[in-house]
This record gives structure tokens, sequence and C-alpha cells, in this order.
């Protein structure tokens, strides 16, 4: 069962559910479950998990004893059933992660991919919220309410080495989810916060002069994704670069851009670019240091 899946890896929670299904069913593509086969109980779904999987370290996704080799890209309980990339792997061992940052602006075709890759997912508490109620889609009942024997194994964040796949992993959590876009089977941040992201992490996405070059060339066209993003924000100082960008950079006239002019405030920590040094180029309107390299940017010199 596991096998036709067609996924790359399987925790220990999802083989539990294709045994509930299989003891359910009462059998599986046309093979009926022996009459012995009673009721599945946690003895018999630990002895289940045992004989399908292995601790070992195989290389091969067919070893002799043609049990599921553990997957030696994750320090937690990872089985693994078919060859596949980074990203895919990903998408499977964490159901509630997605492409963010660099990892986003390539799915959304605004910039090449790189070789790392960032994911990112709720933090803990709302992570076990979202894995409680997967857990009850699955065994029919709140899973805080199961006994020990009706619930042997649970839905776990599963951690990644800093390597899966070959490529490099980045993890971030939010205290909010969103609703991600799903492309062939991807999660991606949805394009308005993907341009977000882009400032408030410029680092995690290829730097802050590819930032305005991506804004710059693409950000038009996504302007009303853009404002609903921004607007939603809880960081004033996103709603200001962003206010520049569009409106001073982009010349883009629009009363709800004009309206984050109330935001801006003078300070040293008011920069374009806050991993860098504050400058004296600055826009008088959107109170903001234009502190990149960029001559093109228009700014005032005090």
């Amino acid at each position: 069962m596991a096998r036709d899946s067609g996924q790359p890896v399987i925790s220990e929670f999802s083989l539990y559910a294709f045994a509930l299904k299989l003891f359910r069913d009462r059998g599986y593509a046309g093979s009926p479950l022996p009459p012995r086969n009673n009721t599945l109980t946690e003895r018999r779904a630990r002895k289940l998990l045992f004989q399908a999987t292995s601790n070992e370290g195989f290389t091969s996704l067919e070893p002799a004893t043609n049990r599921l080799p553990r997957d030696p890209d994750f320090s937690s309980v990872l089985f693994m059933l078919a060859p596949a990339e980074t990203i895919e792997v990903m998408m499977t061992a964490d159901p509630f992660c997605y492409l963010s940052h660099a990892s986003a602006l390539a799915f959304h075709g605004l910039a090449p991919e790189q070789l790392e890759v960032h994911f990112t997912l709720p933090d803990r508490k709302t992570w076990q919220i979202l894995a409680k109620a997967k857990m009850e889609a699955v065994i029919g009942f709140p899973p805080d309410e199961a006994e020990p024997d009706e619930l042997p194994f649970r839905l776990t964040r599963q951690i990644p080495l800093p390597l899966v796949r070959g490529r490099s992993v980045l993890r971030h959590e939010l205290r909010f989810t969103v609703a991600a876009t799903v492309r062939n089977g991807i999660r991606a941040t949805p394009i308005g916060e993907t341009f977000r992201d882009t400032l408030a992490a410029p680092h995690w996405c290829g730097g802050i002069r590819a930032v305005i070059d991506i804004w710059r060339e693409h950000a038009t066209k996504y302007v009303d994704e853009i404002i609903t993003s921004v607007n939603t924000s809880a960081e004033k100082i996103l709603r200001v670069r962003a206010g520049y960008l569009l409106d001073e950079v982009l010349g883009i006239n629009d009363p709800r851009i004009s309206a984050w002019a109330a935001d801006a405030q003078r300070g040293s920590s008011r920069k374009l670019d806050s991993a860098t040094v504050y400058e004296s180029r600055f826009s008088e309107k959107w109170m903001l240091s234009i502190n990149v390299p960029d001559t093109t940017l228009p700014a005032t010199t005090a």
C-alpha cells in the first residue's frame, strides 16, 4: 500500500493510517484480509510496522529484506519509498510546510532557482493544532481522547538534516499560516506574500540588489496582490519599504499605497536594507534611508 501511494517517503503515522484502512476495508487490491485478523490492536499495529520497515541505513530502496529503509537525510523516523528530489521529499515529509523566500521566487518564475531550498512551516504550537486535525480525520475522533492502544503512532514534525537529497535545507517558522499556492503538488507562499517576504528578509531572497531588480521587473503585474499582503503585515517598516518601491521607484499612483505614508517616521533604523548601515541618501516622503549602492534609485541627499 505504501509503495503504491506514489509518495517518496512515509512516516510511521502514515503507515499506521494504511494499516487502519486495510483492516477497515478487510483487504487491498483484490486480496482479502485473512479472517484470523480481527481488529487492529496496538500490538498488531506495531508488529506490522516492524515487519514493513527497517532502521538500518540501506543505500538502496530495494534491500534484500524488502523492508522500507530508514531515510538517512532525517534525524526523525521517516522511511524511503522511491527516489525523489529535495522539494518533493520535504513536501511529503511535512504536510504543513511550503516553499518561501528565494525558493518561492523561483516557484513563481521571478528568479532563478538556488541550490539552497527555503521552507516555511508553522511554529510548534500551530503545527500541533494542524497535526491533531489531520490525525482526527484519519482515526475518526480527537487524538487527545485516544487511549494508548487506539493511537500507537502520532503525526510528528520531521527533522531534516542540513542536506536533504544533496541540497541545503533552510526552515523558517511563522506564528501564523498562509493559504499556500499549490501547483503540481508543490506548495509555496502566494505571490503577494512572496513579494512582502523579499522586503522582510532580502538576505534569504538573493540580497537587496536582486530584490530591487525583481520589484522593478515584476511588481507592476502583481500590484493588487502585493498591496493586499503588505496591508496585513504587522510591521510598519514593510509598508514603508513597499510604499517607496511602488510609489517612487515604479511610479504607481494608488490611494492604498499613499495611505502607508502614515507609517513613515524618522529614525536610524528606517532603512531600505536593514542589513547595512544608515546612509544620508533618503526618501523625504517615506522617511527612509536609501542605503543601497544604486544611484538610479530616487533619493535626496542631506
